[in-house]
């Protein structure tokens, strides 16, 4: 039993001695194993360091060749289009000549249309901006005007002025200008274009607001705007960045609204012939109130039973005859009293009698009429001849100024067209209320004469019935 424990102890410590001794073996090979990586990474590191320095030589030696090969390429293309130039019989030779010259007006035209156009379309602002290139531009152009080939790089050098001009027009510019202000002083400040539009602010502050194109001036026309919007403007104009009060009409709309101007000055445009018309309206409208009033006061009242008054008649009681009419007043009323008092006559004097009353009450009903119909007709032939007065008017300015400045012509084209529209304007109503006049003249007329025929066939008819019984 002792001798069995004694051999496992041994046993033990033999195994023992033996798992140390492999531990240490096994982290012997571990660090070798290490060692060799690290060698093995130096080398791979130095191996990758050589390579891409052959490779930078390589690709260096590359490029040299492909550099040296399209100069080649190059040289032999030269070579080639010589050869075949040398080989270009004069015909030929004089053909290209003639193409390339083609060629050359065409740039020349299309470079000389760019500049009309830059001249033209830059902002009414830009053109104190742009005077002096352009006045150089166009001097050294007319120092060339027979040598084509001089003016092409002239005309570049404006295709650059138009580029670098669209370049700083990049999220708007400013530059130092100067404006016409709205009582016609000149003031110098700064001016920013943004787009189509242009703002100005004076060096002094007194005067900010939209830009607009200003007639027979170089410098651009400033057109009043409200003292918060002009302080806010300034501001932005001064920062470069902030909220702009934006005019869709590009100003348009405030030149039409302060063109239209107030009626006295519309009517002013007129000139005398316009004031006449007008007077001549206004005696029409002073006519036509006055007959509103007269035809009012003047309402026929028709008596109830005009059989009745006519039955009263035909016996001879003329006292209760006139009694039925009672206390009516007006036309129809004076003539039933005149046809009771020849109640006893033939129908034929009766009727005449009648009638007689009727034309008595009718120039009371036509009078002042014809000043309406006067008027109606008259008016647009003044309104006429105002048209061929500010037409003569205008012809005689195209012959002392011509046709460049349509400024000049608009007051000649303005008295035509403004006594055309008041001799409408008057004759309009006027033929208006001549009907309406006639036609409630007519109705009061025909009135009376009914009246009159029913009480003389009423009164008649009751005599020719008493005379049978």
């Amino acid at each position: 039993m002792k001798r069995a424990s004694a051999l496992a102890l041994h046993a033990l410590a033999t195994a023992s001695l033996l798992f140390g001794q492999a531990e240490a073996e096994f982290a012997d090979l571990i660090e070798k194993t290490q060692t060799r990586i690290d060698q093995s990474l130096q080398e791979y590191q130095s191996f990758l360091v050589e390579t891409q320095s052959e490779k930078l030589k390589l690709v260096s030696q590359i490029n040299t060749l492909e550099n040296a090969l399209v100069k080649l390429r190059r040289d032999e293309q030269a070579a080639t289009r010589d050869a075949k130039e040398g080989e270009l019989t004069l015909e030929e030779l004089q053909i290209r000549i003639k193409a390339l010259d083609t060629q050359a007006q065409y740039s020349h035209g299309v470079l000389s249309e760019y500049l009309t156009n830059f001249e033209s379309r830059i902002h009414v602002s830009e053109d104190q901006n742009y005077l002096e290139p352009l006045r150089e531009t166009r001097e050294l152009l007319n120092s060339q005007a027979d040598n084509p080939a001089e003016r092409l790089p002239i005309l570049f050098q404006a295709l650059d002025l138009g580029l670098a001009r669209q370049e700083s027009l990049l999220g708007g510019t400013r530059f130092p200008g100067r404006a016409i202000t709205p009582t016609g002083g000149v003031k110098s400040g700064a001016i920013a274009l943004v787009g189509p539009v242009a703002f100005f602010t004076a060096d002094d502050s007194s005067a900010t607001g939209p830009l607009r194109f200003n007639s027979g001036t170089i410098e651009p026309g400033l057109s009043a705007i409200l003292p918060e919007d002009a302080a806010a403007l300034k501001n932005i104009i001064e920062q470069g960045s902030g909220l702009l009060p934006l005019d869709s009409s590009l100003g348009n709309a405030l030149v039409l609204k302060k063109a239209k101007g107030t009626l006295t000055e519309h009517i002013a445009k007129g000139g005398w012939v316009g004031y006449a018309i007008l007077i001549l309206g206004a005696i029409s409208i002073l006519v036509a109130l006055y007959k509103l009033i007269d035809l009012r006061g003047n309402r026929i009242q028709t008596p109830e039973d005009i059989r009745a008054i006519a039955q009263s008649a035909a016996k001879g009681a003329n006292e209760e005859a006139n009694s039925k009419i009672g206390s009516k007043t007006g036309p129809i009323a004076n003539m039933l009293v005149l046809g009771i008092e020849f109640s006893m006559t033939s129908q034929e004097t009766l009727l005449d009698a009648m009638e007689s009353c009727i034309l008595r009450h009718r120039p009371r009903l036509e009078r002042f009429l014809p000043i309406l119909a006067t008027t109606a007709a008259v008016a647009p032939l003044m309104g006429l001849l105002g048209t061929v007065v500010g037409m003569i008017k205008t012809f005689t300015l195209i012959e002392v100024f011509g046709t460049g400045d349509a400024k000049s012509l608009s007051s000649g084209i303005s008295e035509a067209l403004v006594t055309t529209e008041l001799g409408l304007i008057v004759a309009i109503p006027a033929l208006i209320f001549h009907g309406i006049f006639t036609r409630i003249m007519r109705s009061r007329l025909g009135t009376m004469e009914q009246v009159a025929a029913d009480f003389s066939r009423h009164l008649f008819a009751l005599k020719e019935k008493g005379g049978q019984k």
